[in-house]
């Protein structure tokens, strides 16, 4: 057994965080701010060990013995990957930015004590994914992080539609999960090993099967259409500090898993590249359709969301149809701004639901004149998500542009295509969602206690949506550093390959 424990010491400091503050917070009485800075102090912990874990990646690249585990073909293997640590790395900041949000939204729920834990084993899973080198062991993880995603959906279980949400996604990613431990059957049955380490050196049927097992129930996880039903409601009905983070953090994460496992399994690249693609084409025309008309605002961002894990899936697939290394770079740049962009939509409206009881935009038209704070911060993911110049998201479509263009060929172009009538159907849904926020005098039922001024949004909620807003801001107009951090994990990823 390889004795890098460091390897798994963030997976521990997140699970023994999680019990600390659940049991702190029961013998203590600890009040939700309380535990929300404890929280927050375990995700720092954390965030402090993987940047150490981002530094060293050049040294285990070098030395492929440096693994936390068993070597064997029963054993389970931990190890660190370029692209993992930058994942998580973004996880773990989302993570203490809706933590601190989470300290005033959820001062209003005597339920608080749960919420909080449930967070850092979420993020628990999602680092054991990333790091684990054993399918069932994987398997076990992907459960992990179902289970306390949704309970996080289902948290407010006095309101029906939110308990419907969390069975609907325990169900669906069930599914996902249960389809995956198929794939290890299969999988087992033709190596009688469970490890995937490397690529394996005979491919046959049995295997194949797998790998198509685990793309399927990584995509049902992920939201791509047709795997997608699910979106709406969970999205729509969780909590918004929730919403955030699943929708930009945790389902555009398994994108990234995906490749691992299945190009491992006996798919080609060509193959994965190519399904990538078509079912891209699919999630931007569903997602970006289906946004127009939606009046909740929430509802409203689950659609996009569908589109925008569409864009991450057609730069992706350009990555390993034509093996593309700037186009995957791409990928990755795109999955930080849209989970910067993304989680700062949530947070802002659920700022307005907190404040009004609505989410419903015809009934919070004029909002801004008394929520100025929360009109301006939701304007900017908006106009982010839409691609406006010199914001995050203008910047990550035209990596997109660039790459699909660089190919010269007619399947990309024909993407591309699709992409482009994609982005101006958005923008007939982002634009009006943004101008009716600042349309007209806002109605007397909102806001009673605040009839002739502004009302002072919470700092609890203020910061991490001001930090975010900052961030989709200065990436849009200084991409550079950020594009180049995006090229040295690229480079990492490489060597290691």
């Amino acid at each position: 057994m390889s004795g890098y424990f460091e390897i798994v010491t963030p997976f521990f400091i997140l699970i023994g965080g999680a019990f600390a503050v659940y049991l702190l917070g029961r013998l203590f009485g600890l009040s939700n701010r309380v535990e929300a800075l404890l929280t927050v102090a375990v995700l720092g912990a954390t965030l402090v060990v993987l940047i150490l874990h981002f530094l060293t990646i050049p040294e285990v690249i070098e030395n492929p013995e440096v693994f936390f585990g068993l070597d064997d073909p029963d054993g389970i293997i931990y190890r660190p990957s370029a692209v993992g640590a930058f994942i998580l790395v973004i996880g773990v900041v989302i993570g203490i930015l809706i933590t601190l949000y989470s300290a005033e939204d959820l001062s209003r729920d005597p339920r608080y004590l749960v919420f909080y834990p449930l967070i850092l084993l979420t993020l628990a899973g999602l680092l054991g994914m990333f790091i684990s080198q054993n399918l069932f062991n994987l398997f076990l993880l992907t459960e992990l992080t179902t289970v306390t995603a949704s309970a996080l959906v289902a948290f407010r279980f006095k309101v029906e539609v939110s308990i419907r949400a969390g069975f609907k996604y325990l169900i669906m990613s069930s599914l996902g999960t249960m389809t995956m431990m198929l794939g290890i059957y299969f999988v087992y049955r033709s190596t009688g090993n469970m490890q995937f380490i490397a690529p394996l050196e005979a491919v046959d049927n049995f295997t194949r099967i797998g790998a198509a097992c685990f793309l399927v129930g990584f995509s049902l996880k992920a939201g791509v259409v047709p795997l997608h039903t699910w979106v709406p409601d969970v999205y729509g009905h969780a909590p918004s500090a929730v919403s955030g983070f699943m929708a930009g953090v945790l389902s555009k994460s398994m994108l990234f898993i995906m490749p691992v496992v299945c190009l491992r399994l006996g798919i080609s690249y060509r193959e994965l590249g190519a399904f990538l693609m078509v079912a891209a084409c699919f999630n931007m025309l569903v997602g970006s359709v289906r946004m127009l008309g939606q009046q909740l605002m929430r509802r409203f961002l689950s659609f996009s969301t569908i589109a925008q894990t569409g864009y991450l899936m057609f730069v992706l697939g350009m990555g390993f149809y034509y093996e593309l290394d700037s186009a995957y770079g791409a990928g990755l740049f795109l999955f930080f701004v849209i989970a910067v962009m993304k989680c700062l939509a949530f947070l802002a409206a659920g700022t307005y639901e907190y404040y009004t009881g609505t989410q419903d935009i015809e009934r919070l038209r004029g909002v801004a004149a008394k929520i100025p704070q929360a009109a301006l911060t939701f304007s900017i993911a908006l106009a982010g998500l839409a691609g406006i110049p010199l914001l995050a998201g203008f910047t990550g479509k035209w990596l997109i542009f660039s790459a699909a263009l660089m190919t010269a060929d007619v399947f990309a172009v024909v993407c591309l295509i699709i992409f482009i009538i994609s982005s101006v159907i958005s923008l007939g849904g982002y634009l009006p969602m943004i101008v009716k926020q600042y349309q007209g005098a806002p109605a007397a039922e909102i806001l009673p206690e605040a009839p002739q001024g502004t009302l002072q949004v919470s700092p609890w909620m203020l910061v991490p949506a001001g930090t975010l807003s900052l961030l989709v801001i200065i990436v849009g107009v200084f991409p550079s550093p950020w594009i180049n951090l995006v090229s040295q994990v690229m480079n990492w990823m490489m060597r290691s390959i």
